[in-house]
């Protein structure tokens, strides 16, 4: 059964007069006859009484109008949902961030969400090399990791993150000692290298670039246990500067050399075909040109 013959019998059921339905339709009065003729055909009975006042239904039109209602309605939703699949309005999008990005990523994905009400949002907290090998089975769909990404994703860089110096509350130092090794008198929490690779890498260069040697005396599994190991005095920690909106009871010194920055971007499969993916991307692109925008 046609859809422009249920929508043509609508019409008429609406309106009650053939010449007002084929205006609206913005077809001859002729051709909409027509149209109903081949409806009342396919269906076996009459569906309008015509007089002098316009177009009645009959009792039978009466009783298929509902069923014709439902036709048309069900399947200009589906359209209307397959429009918004297309064009990355609809489905599903799983996300992966880190410590780095666990204020930003969040951030921007709620207003992803409130733009794009149908897509749904999964969040996954992970190391960038987790991120990678998930990225590149197939497994997550975009990532919020540290540049420079491997080889087979696309990315573009969102912020520039510094490592920190996460000590107690207590603890005697209000910036960063000028000897490194009083730091080894508590001693330090890590997360372990297999947690957190990136990280681990990036505490190596800059302890190396500084001639220090860091005596590890706990690692942790978590960041949060790290975070939490601080917190309660056990010894100080090197961090991304962004775990400061995380820690209580401890103090956040930053370290302003060249050694202890790095670059976070989100990234993608580059053979990855998904309108969703797409939408994002670009929404988190824009978001962060007007950003710096703002911050120059």
């Amino acid at each position: 059964m046609e859809l422009k013959l249920l929508r043509a019998f609508l019409t008429v059921t609406e309106l009650r007069h053939f010449g007002r339905a084929a205006e609206a339709l913005n077809v001859t009065q002729p051709a909409l006859s027509k149209q109903i003729a081949a409806l009342e055909s396919t269906l076996g009975a009459r569906l309008f009484e015509r007089g002098r006042h316009g177009a009645e239904l009959t009792s039978f039109g009466a009783e298929f109008l509902p069923g014709a209602e439902t036709l048309v309605r069900d399947a200009d939703e589906l359209v209307a949902r397959a429009r918004e699949a297309s064009s990355g309005k609809r489905g599903y999008l799983r996300v992966g961030l880190g410590l780095s990005t666990l204020t930003l990523a969040p951030q921007l994905i709620a207003e992803f969400r409130r733009l794009n009400p149908n897509v749904s949002v999964s969040l996954n907290d992970l190391s960038s090399a987790e991120q990678t090998r998930r990225l590149l089975a197939g497994k997550l769909d975009v990532g919020f990791l540290r540049m420079p990404a491997d080889s087979g994703l696309s990315c573009f860089p969102v912020l520039s993150e510094t490592l920190a110096l996460a000590v107690p509350q207590h603890a005697r130092w209000k910036r960063l000692p000028s000897n490194l090794n009083e730091l080894n008198e508590p001693g330090l929490i890590a997360l372990a290298r297999s947690r957190g690779p990136g990280l681990a890498a990036q505490i190596d260069h800059w302890c190396s670039e500084h001639g220090f040697g860091p005596r590890v005396i706990q690692q942790t599994d978590d960041i949060q246990s790290v975070l939490a190991a601080v917190a309660a005095g056990v010894g100080a920690a090197f961090l991304p500067s962004g775990a400061k909106y995380l820690l209580r009871d401890a103090r956040v010194l930053p370290l302003r050399d060249a050694a202890a920055r790095w670059q976070v971007g989100l990234a993608w499969h580059t053979t990855r075909d998904d309108a969703v993916v797409t939408r994002f991307i670009e929404f988190v692109r824009v978001a962060t040109m007007r950003a710096s925008r703002i911050i120059s």
